[in-house]
């Protein structure tokens, strides 16, 4: 049995349909491909500790009996058995971090850009941050500034349920946006994502609750 038919006999099995559907269904929950990813990185992550000579174990989701309170994590590992155990969370890189972080919209690019001024390579920190960071989305995002600020259908359909009396900048952008179906809102954030992300693409991951040895 080849590795497709591996993987096609698995889906049948658990889920109970074809492998077309398993597929179609994976690519519309971004929390189903979160945790596969999370698997991966686990399992990449135990075979690389196994072939550098560590001892590995995993630690169980659920226990039977009292688990240690310090001992949060994925594995136990140690080099022989004269050497201590520790315990190692595993944590992998978040994806559809440049959306959820609205980096689609310019004042939110311009305040990740200024958060982060530090690890930026192109930034001189001996000189003033924001006109450099102006300066760099004016040359590589120009489009970007004259774009509209996005929401998700979700925001704007609250937001004009209960609008505000003054008229804000916020609220002329709800106003424009607020004619426009769910497809439509999405499609323009994918299109303003996608261009920024021509440029820009963000790594971002979890950090750990703390560390110990046990």
């Amino acid at each position: 049995m080849n590795i497709f038919q591996k993987i096609e006999a698995f889906v049948t099995k658990t889920f109970k349909t074809t492998l077309e559907i398993f597929l179609e269904a994976l690519k519309l929950s971004p929390n189903a491909q979160g945790y596969v990813n999370g698997s991966i990185t686990e399992l990449l992550l135990k075979k690389k500790l196994e072939n550098e000579g560590y001892e590995v174990k995993r630690i169980r989701e659920k226990w039977e009996g009292r688990k240690h309170s310090r001992h949060h994590g994925d594995f136990y590992f140690r080099k022989n058995a004269e050497s201590p155990w520790f315990v190692l969370e595993s944590k992998g890189v978040k994806s559809n971090t440049e959306d959820w972080n609205k980096l689609y919209n310019y004042q939110r690019l311009k305040k990740m850009l200024f958060d982060y001024y530090e690890i930026i390579h192109w930034i001189n920190q001996q000189e003033e941050i924001e006109p450099q960071i102006d300066k760099w989305i004016d040359e590589n995002l120009p489009e970007l500034k004259a774009s509209p600020t996005l929401y998700s259908y979700e925001e704007i359909q609250g937001y004009l349920k209960n609008p505000p009396r003054r008229e804000t900048d916020k609220f002329v952008a709800m106003k424009l946006l607020g004619c426009k179906s769910r497809d439509e809102i999405d499609r323009m954030i994918d299109d303003q994502l996608y261009y920024v992300m021509s440029k820009v693409m963000l790594l971002d991951t979890h950090f750990v609750s703390g560390t110990s040895q046990a």
